[in-house]
C-alpha cells in the first residue's frame, strides 16, 4: 500500500483494516513510494513466503504489474480495468448503483453515460445485463478520446429525456470531470435530469446523488476477492465496489420532482446543501 498523508492516509488506513479483518489470510504490509522498485517487492514476496500480493492503489499496482505475470497480483483501489491482474474497482458495483438510483428516484426509466471501452465498458456492459431487473434501459455513448467524448457530452443531453433519463458520470472519466461537468450540470438543471457520480464533490455542485465506497467493507470486499481468486472460486476479470455510501442533493432532487420525508433523508450519508 502507498506510503501517504492526509486524508488519504485515513482512508487507506480504513482499506487496510478490512483487508486484515479477513482471518483466511496472513497478512504483511509493504508500503511504497514512487521511489520503491520491483526488487523491494520481491525481497519482501520471498522474506514472508507470499503466495498471493494485493496491490492497493495505483503506486502500487505499477509496481506490482512488473511482477511475473505466475504471480497471483489482485488489483484493488483502482478505477477502470486498464489491468491484467484481477480487480476491485473504486467504482461502484453496478447492479448496487442501479438500485440505490431505484430506491430515490423510481420514475427513472433510462440511464446513459459516455464511456471508454478500456476504461470503464466493463460498468457498461455489466449494468445492461441487470438493468432491466430494475426497469431501467442503459444507453451508452462509446468515446475513443477527448474530442469524441465532449461531442458525445452533448448528445447524449440531446436525447435524453425530461423526468425519466439520467445521467451517470464515470469515476474515471474520458472527460476531464473539470471539463464536463459545469455544462452537464446546466444542461441537467434545465432539462431535469438526474445526475448520479462516484464522487459526492460532483453532488455537492447540483449533481441529485453520489455513489461511493465505505473504505473498511471495501477492504473487507477485497480480501475475500483476493481469497476466492486464490482459492479458484471466482475468475471474475473486474468487479465494483458493493458497500456503498450515498450523498444527495436536496435542493436538485426537489428540482426534479423528488420528496424526501425527514425519515428518507436521514438514510443518507451525505446531504447537501449542509443542514444547518
Amino acid at each position: 500500500m502507498p506510503t501517504v498523508t492526509g486524508m488519504a492516509k485515513a482512508v487507506y488506513a480504513d482499506v487496510a483494516k478490512g483487508i486484515a479483518s479477513n482471518h483466511d489470510l496472513d497478512i504483511s504490509t509493504l508500503m511504497v513510494d514512487k521511489e520503491s522498485s520491483i526488487g523491494m517487492v520481491e525481497q519482501h514476496i520471498l522474506k514472508h513466503k507470499s503466495e498471493l500480493v494485493i496491490a492497493l492503489g495505483n503506486t502500487s499496482y505499477h509496481l506490482a504489474k512488473l511482477l511475473p505475470m505466475d504471480t497471483l497480483v489482485i488489483a484493488g483501489g483502482i478505477t477502470g480495468n486498464q489491468s491484467f491482474r484481477p480487480t476491485l474497482s473504486l467504482s461502484s458495483d453496478p447492479e448496487a448503483a442501479l438500485k440505490e438510483l431505484k430506491r430515490v428516484a423510481p420514475h427513472i426509466e433510462d440511464v446513459m453515460l459516455v464511456y471508454n471501452e478500456s476504461l470503464n465498458g466493463w460498468w457498461f456492459d455489466q449494468a445492461q445485463k441487470i438493468a432491466p431487473k430494475y426497469g431501467f434501459t442503459v444507453i451508452g455513448y462509446n468515446a475513443t478520446n477527448i474530442k469524441v467524448g465532449v461531442q458525445s457530452y452533448k448528445q447524449l443531453l440531446d436525447d435524453a429525456k425530461p423526468n425519466t433519463s439520467a445521467v451517470w458520470l464515470p469515476l474515471r472519466n474520458i472527460v476531464p470531470s473539470k471539463t464536463i461537468l459545469p455544462m452537464l450540470l446546466q444542461r441537467a438543471w434545465s432539462k431535469k435530469l438526474a445526475v448520479f457520480s462516484n464522487n459526492p464533490s460532483h453532488t455537492k455542485l447540483g449533481g441529485l446523488m453520489a455513489i461511493y465506497p465505505e473504505h473498511q467493507k471495501m477492504g473487507g470486499q477485497l480480501a475475500a476477492f483476493a481469497s476466492d481468486h486464490f482459492n479458484g472460486k471466482t475468475h471474475d476479470t473486474i468487479v465494483g465496489t458493493e458497500d456503498l455510501r450515498v450523498a444527495i442533493n436536496l435542493r436538485t432532487s426537489s428540482h426534479i420532482g423528488i420528496r424526501l420525508s425527514t425519515a428518507d433523508r436521514a438514510e443518507f450519508d451525505k446531504v447537501f446543501p449542509t443542514q444547518r
